[in-house]
């Protein structure tokens, strides 16, 4: 039996969304027989119609920090980016944007999360399985993935 696991993210290189779909797509390879990963936008229509289902809608950094009194620190963010980070545990078998993940990113993004959280919205990236939101707004770790694939 196949669970089909949706990964929905961004359209620009957003290192946590490549993460966490480079992420669930080598698991689900080693954990299920028949996997059916399916990377989306947040912008793509079946991504809407599933949050809408759940009376939610998806949104982003950007659209909260437009939306709301939380405001971009780039202060912050560039000392973030220009700081050595420290790199995910499995940047071996990484590509692209995901190698430039760090749990400093994730920190930096927390506000934005924790509202996210208190007005009801998903924040990129978003992992649904078998049609139910297990995370979103930050990249979970390998054992939270692995658990939610079984």
């Amino acid at each position: 039996m196949s669970k089909d696991i949706w990964v929905i993210g961004v359209a620009a290189a957003c290192p946590r969304c490549d993460l966490l779909g480079q992420r669930v797509e080598k698991l689900a390879k080693e954990i299920l027989p028949s996997p059916c990963v399916k990377k989306m936008l947040n912008t793509d229509a079946q991504a809407i119609e599933c949050a809408a289902a759940l009376g939610k809608k998806i949104t982003t950094v950007k659209e909260i920090a437009a939306s709301s009194r939380i405001k971009i620190d780039w202060k912050h963010f560039t000392s973030v980016a220009h700081q050595p980070p420290t790199p995910p545990e499995d940047i071996d078998s990484l590509e692209g944007p995901a190698r430039q993940w760090s749990p400093e990113l994730d920190e930096a993004l927390r506000p934005y999360q924790e509202y996210a959280e208190s007005t009801g919205v998903l924040l990129t990236p978003v992992l649904v399985v078998g049609g139910d939101v297990k995370h979103h707004g930050s990249v979970p770790s390998i054992h939270q993935i692995r658990s939610w694939l079984f």
